[in-house]
């Protein structure tokens, strides 16, 4: 069976749901209206843009993948980037996989296809849990680049238009995915939806995604202690 990665939007519609910031002394005509003046470059060495001017950024050192994500001065809204090696390569399969989110949170993501970049590309636009979203996707060989917007429906529109802006500033950087890094991405997705299924109950999903994990990681210490919780929680 092949290994769905399906960390890539999960993780972020779950993370929205919890985000939340209070408003800066910012000015809401620059955060709405202009770049910032200077380019994030990922660490990992996985892609470059130019954020909102005034959002605040938080990287994710600890993460073995291209891991970003940009607040906007007023809370509810925000920019995210994730990019992890898949096991895949084409954009029928990356639909597949979009459709295979889909499955799992029970929301129509309203899936088409679209270009980025002059790249074959997927997009979503939809509600979760008060928030309104928009996704793109799109692969460079195995690696899938996933931007994502959030914002509360009454915001959405006011930062959408500077949100495209930041958009069309994204740069790709090529570099070669080795089957570790492969295997080391895929895990780091399974062990953090897992723990999301755990703090939400759903012990089942939970789960599946540690057995996804093991398939690609049998000894991995952290999925091992993450079944045994799940197993110890379904006893009480």
């Amino acid at each position: 069976m092949r290994k769905i990665n399906g960390g890539s939007i999960v993780v972020f519609l779950i993370c929205w749901v919890f985000a939340t910031w209070g408003v800066e002394s910012i000015s809401a005509q620059a955060s709405e209206g202009k770049l910032s003046k200077s380019r994030y470059v990922d660490p990992k060495g996985y892609f470059k843009i130019v954020p909102p001017d005034g959002w605040r950024m938080q990287d994710f050192p600890q993460d073995t993948r291209g891991k970003v994500a940009f607040f906007a001065p007023e809370s509810d809204v925000d920019l995210r980037v994730l990019v992890n090696a898949v096991d895949f390569s084409t954009i029928e399969e990356l639909i597949s996989y979009c459709k295979d989110v889909e499955r799992r949170i029970g929301v129509s993501t309203n899936i088409g296809k679209t270009t980025f970049g002059d790249r074959p590309a997927v997009k979503r636009s939809f509600q979760f849990k008060g928030l309104k979203l928009y996704y793109i996707d799109f692969l460079v060989g195995k690696v899938d680049h996933n931007i994502a917007y959030s914002a509360s429906p009454s915001k959405y529109d006011k930062y959408l238009p500077i949100v495209q802006k930041s958009m069309e500033t994204y740069e790709t950087v090529m570099r070669d995915i080795s089957d570790k890094e492969v295997v080391k991405n895929l895990v780091a997705k399974k062990v953090r939806l897992t723990q999301l299924m755990i703090e939400m109950g759903n012990f089942d999903l939970a789960m599946e995604f540690v057995k996804e994990g093991l398939q690609a990681s049998p000894n991995d210490a952290e999925l091992l202690q993450l079944r045994k919780q799940i197993e110890n929680k379904r006893k009480k």
